[in-house]
């Protein structure tokens, strides 16, 4: 026998009561986010209205533990066709935003800033596609200076802000420069076959 899923009725509440969450119920699973979902054609489980009608319907547990509320990259061609106008991408940095509060991790690499050589000057958040990174005003070692500080509800791990850093203080953890080299050199070798 199948266990049944617990339900939390006030899990939709929550999502739209999030910023970005506000229209979770406007979903009409026309399947048109799909269509477009640039996420979908390497990834096949990835399903954006799957994910939205679970957290309508209460999954709360198995919306905010999947690994898939991480992977929207933010690109937005689903909002562009979307009927009912819903900003997808939106919707998932609630998800992730609620997951991040309650323990939750994303599964991936999240860029990571060294603040001792950061020097602040900003081409990373000009960079990022996501604007996951932003720069602050923070204390290090003894004095005050302004540093690059990434959130891990919007970082996707692209590597972007760490190609660009040029005091090589933004790293992926866990990606070596010659790691991130080999994945490129695998694809395009993938790709050219």
């Amino acid at each position: 026998m199948v266990p049944r899923a617990k339900l939390d009725l006030q899990f939709k509440e929550e999502v739209m009561a999030e910023p970005g969450g506000e229209h979770l119920l406007r979903c009409l699973s026309c399947g048109t986010c799909m269509a477009a979902c640039l996420i979908r054609r390497v990834e096949p489980e990835y399903n954006p209205r799957r994910i939205l009608h679970r957290a309508a319907m209460g999954l709360r547990e198995e919306v905010l533990s999947s690994p898939l509320i991480w992977l929207c990259s933010a690109c937005d061609a689903c909002y562009k066709r979307c009927p009912q106008d819903i900003h997808i991408s939106n919707i998932f940095a609630a998800f992730r935003n609620i997951a991040l509060r309650e323990g939750y991790t994303p599964p991936g690499p999240v860029a990571q800033v060294n603040e001792r050589t950061c020097v602040g000057c900003g081409l990373c958040v000009e960079v990022c596609p996501y604007d996951a990174v932003e720069l602050v005003q923070k204390r290090v070692l003894g004095r005050e200076k302004t540093v690059s500080q990434v959130d891990p509800a919007k970082c996707i791990s692209c590597g972007v802000c760490a190609a660009s850093c040029r005091s090589g203080s933004i790293d992926l953890v866990d990606f070596s420069d010659e790691a991130v080299f080999e994945v490129v050199r695998e694809q395009f070798m993938m790709e050219a076959a």
